[in-house]
């Protein structure tokens, strides 16, 4: 089941509309056409008296959103993380796009994905609620070559959400988007997530320099706090006194996930998180071939979150499947040159068992 309202405002006239997409088990995912921004989850608590639990950070209200820095649920891009310097060669042309944060382009510039109205269509049916989001990025838009049509699809089924990411451009391009929401498992309201276990299936990661840039190596996960091949308690490995860990004031790190091989089309089991109190459970499979662990490290009591919730660092984590960071500048990373006419295709799934 799919229903809408309007959510709010923006300060130049346009109306932001709110999607909510509803299962048959008691899941609701409500979807913003502002930067595809998924605003809550709900799913039901372990007692059936009690309300829903929001396993997903956010705001109550547009201007939240409109004053947030930290991506908050959004859908970015176009190149998600960061390019180094915003500076990057295609086709023998360098090309600079926006610098927006430590002298980087971090997940598409000021005026990302995330903060354009999608053109938004609503698809339901017995099993499943869909929601297509549309948006035309023209050529040059935060320094990018080329015009590129881009279409992300919501779908709600009774195992979790759906990502999927298809693209098409006029011109040799890099493209490279993702989804940033915010997860506790426990209630967005319910504090540190450093008793949460978390499971990574990627035997290398990508360290980085000061900037967050990585350097260039795949790094071996073994001995080190990145190695989370199986269920891990988050705590230990972000008290660690690893030099990556402190560059990032705990995991802000791509994963090199073992799963992947090109042009994939079938999404792999990836990731999962485990809330142990409730033993809550969030899977995560995609078709990219890195994922970026956030624990929100830098998360601050401002804006104000839902249900005037002041959000601290390490309350949350984000999965971001992805190209790896600076990939336009690593050229012995996996590729994120979508070609010319060509159709850029990646799935990300988020399962969900209660």
């Amino acid at each position: 089941m799919i229903s809408q309202r309007l959510f709010g405002t923006l300060p130049d006239g346009q109306k932001v509309m709110e999607y909510s997409l509803q299962n048959a088990v008691g899941m609701q995912v409500d979807i913003l056409d502002l930067g595809g921004i998924i605003r809550r989850w709900l799913v039901p608590a372990l007692d059936e008296n009690q309300p829903a639990v929001d396993i997903v950070l956010g705001f109550d209200t547009l201007d939240g959103y409109v004053a947030d820095q930290a991506y908050l649920g959004a859908v970015v891009g176009r190149y998600a993380n960061r390019i180094a310097k915003g500076q990057f060669a295609l086709n023998g042309k360098d090309y600079q796009a926006d610098v927006n944060q430590g002298g980087n382009c971090l997940h598409g510039g000021r005026d990302g994905f995330n903060s354009r109205i999608w053109q938004a269509q609503a698809i339901d049916n017995d099993n499943e609620a869909t929601l297509i989001l549309s948006l035309v990025s023209n050529e040059g838009d935060q320094g990018f070559p080329g015009t590129l049509k881009v279409n992300v699809t919501y779908t709600l089924s009774a195992e979790g959400l759906k990502i999927t990411y298809r693209g098409r451009s006029d011109q040799d391009t890099v493209f490279n988007p993702t989804q940033h929401s915010y997860f506790n498992l426990a209630g967005h309201d319910s504090g540190s997530v450093e008793n949460h276990q978390v499971q990574i299936l990627g035997s290398s990661y990508t360290p980085t320099d000061q900037h967050a840039i990585p350097t260039g190596e795949l790094a071996d996960v073994s001995g080190t706090p990145f190695d989370l091949r199986e269920l891990t308690t988050l705590q230990e490995p972000l008290l660690s006194p690893h030099e990556q860990i402190k560059l990032g004031n705990g995991f802000d790190h791509n994963w090199c996930l073992d799963a992947y091989q090109p042009k994939m089309t079938q999404a792999a089991l990836v990731a999962k998180a485990v809330e142990p109190a409730s033993g809550r459970t969030l899977t995560v499979y995609t078709t990219m071939p890195g994922m970026q662990l956030y624990t929100a490290n830098y998360i601050g009591p401002e804006p104000i979150g839902k249900n005037a919730t002041e959000y601290q660092a390490k309350q949350a984590y984000c999965f971001e499947t992805q190209y790896y960071p600076d990939t336009p500048n690593q050229p012995q990373f996996p590729s994120a040159t979508l070609k010319a006419n060509e159709d850029y295709y990646s799935v990300t799934e988020y399962k969900l068992s209660f």
